[in-house]
């Protein structure tokens, strides 16, 4: 009786687990999404469920693996007090990336938005050490912050992942 007892229990605790362990996913998150920035972030950035998500640095990232390493962050810093616009941003950030980079050139620069917000989108390819790098550069300007979400990735992998990037930017949000 005792030991019909105990696996009772023992079976009501396994069954508990298991159940906690299919936590309920937040509503408001996209269906196979997760949330990737932190709660004192003014915006919300979900990446796709799987992905490595690294909140350590100053900016939210997001790494699809260690062996493709591509990537998405977002950034927001407040804008010098001469750029008004998205469009003289990109201009003096172009020229912080041509200084870093062996080689750069823009491919191309579309009108975009994040979160209803009239923004630009710039594809970039770079060379470092003769590595090559291809991004995106989706970014808005918000009461006076540019928030700016960046796709990263090596020729090799870039096509794989550009569906999970218009994901995470169909999903950004301000709070």
């Amino acid at each position: 009786m005792k030991k019909t007892g105990i696996l009772l229990v023992s079976l009501l605790v396994i069954l508990g687990m298991a159940l906690g362990g299919c936590a309920k996913q937040d509503p408001d998150v996209p269906a196979g999404m997760q949330l990737a920035s932190s709660e004192d972030a003014d915006y919300l950035f979900y990446v796709p469920q799987g992905w490595r998500v690294d909140k350590s640095s100053l900016y939210t990232a997001a790494y699809f693996s260690s062996g493709d390493a591509t990537s998405i962050s977002v950034t927001a810093f407040g804008m010098n007090m001469t750029d008004d616009s998205v469009s003289s941003w990109w201009e003096s950030y172009k020229e912080q990336f041509a200084e870093i980079y062996d080689t750069m050139e823009v491919t191309a620069e579309e009108e975009t938005e994040l979160d209803g917000m009239d923004g630009m989108k710039y594809t970039f390819d770079a060379t470092l050490n003769e590595k090559e790098y291809q991004y995106i550069i989706a970014a808005v300007l918000r009461e006076n912050y540019i928030y700016y979400i960046t796709y990263t990735s090596t020729p090799e992998y870039y096509e794989d992942h550009l569906e999970e990037l218009d994901l995470v930017l169909e999903h950004f949000a301000f709070k």
